[in-house]
């Protein structure tokens, strides 16, 4: 039937082309497959290829209405046992696609989803890639993401689909401990400690070391906190004072003349302040980079 289908709560999608009912789709048996040219494509027939990387993808003829969830079960068909129905879902322009919707609705030419904010440098034009258009009859892919299996829940994992800055395994790892923040990067270690998610007596005794280092390095040595910390997971002995300072001689031998200058203003009687961050450039055109510590630090 043709015309506009209108959302309720749970569907928020609409749809402005013509629309076949569930019946009117093909079973999964009768939809031809190609496992070997997978990038077979024509002009007049739209083509579609399931692509993964643990079973043969797919190609196969396709219209504009067959539905994420024909897909998924097309796929299952196929592989029973590698693809059961629940393992998996399939991705498209960065997303995971609903099993309602349509590939008319996925291939309509809209930018890749990306999270990056938009340039400040108006010289800077990158643009997002653009999805496929189904009626230009060009070759269209989904993407299948196979789910990983929880063992102590008995069930699949949700996919994640943001940045797994220490790898697949430890993000995935560290998440379930609780370690991770929103955008998968590890929470401070002061606050996994006093909540309780570390609880290995060596790391603790180690991370109160480090802050005993820290304190030192800033009250008597006057050190800038970014560098104290630095330091402190830097050398081999946490508590070592003087392997702090040869450290800090060595890679900071800047920031090292300037703590002693601040430790004798202090000693002649000099009410002084640590500048912990270094001051705004005057000219305009210089612009600065302040780069990530490493990641792992204490872990």
């Amino acid at each position: 039937s043709t015309g506009i289908l209108l959302s309720n709560d749970n569907d928020s999608q609409v749809t402005q082309f013509d629309m076949a009912d569930d019946d009117e789709l093909p079973k999964p048996e009768e939809i031809e497959i190609e496992t070997q040219d997978i990038y077979r494509h024509d002009e007049e027939q739209a083509y579609l290829t399931l692509m993964s990387q643990q079973v043969k993808s797919l190609n196969f003829p396709c219209e504009e209405n067959y539905t994420v969830k024909l897909c998924k079960e097309l796929l299952a068909y196929h592989y029973p046992d590698e693809m059961p129905l629940g393992s998996f879902e399939l991705l498209a322009s960065n997303k995971i696609r609903s099993d309602e919707e349509t590939l008319g609705e996925i291939f309509n030419g809209d930018p890749y989803f990306t999270d990056k904010e938009p340039a400040e440098d108006p010289d800077f034009d990158w643009t997002p890639r653009k999805e496929q258009v189904f009626s230009d009859k060009m070759l269209m892919q989904l993407s299948i993401w196979k789910k990983e299996w929880d063992e102590e829940k008995g069930c699949y994992e949700p996919i994640d689909l943001g940045y797994m800055p220490y790898g697949r395994d430890l993000t995935r790892k560290w998440k379930k401990l609780g370690w991770l923040d929103e955008n998968n990067r590890l929470r401070d270690e002061g606050e996994l400690i006093k909540e309780g998610k570390v609880t290995d007596p060596e790391q603790i005794d180690t991370y109160n070391k480090r802050q005993a280092t820290i304190a030192v390095l800033r009250e008597e040595h006057c050190f800038r906190l970014k560098h104290a910390q630095e330091v402190a997971y830097e050398i081999k002995n946490p508590d070592d004072i003087s392997e702090a300072l040869e450290w800090l001689n060595v890679h900071k031998e800047k920031d090292v003349q300037e703590a002693r200058d601040l430790v004798k203003r202090r000693a002649e009687g000099e009410e002084i302040e640590i500048q912990e961050e270094d001051p705004e450039p005057d000219d305009p055109d210089i612009q600065i980079y302040i780069c990530e510590p490493p990641a792992l630090r204490g872990f």
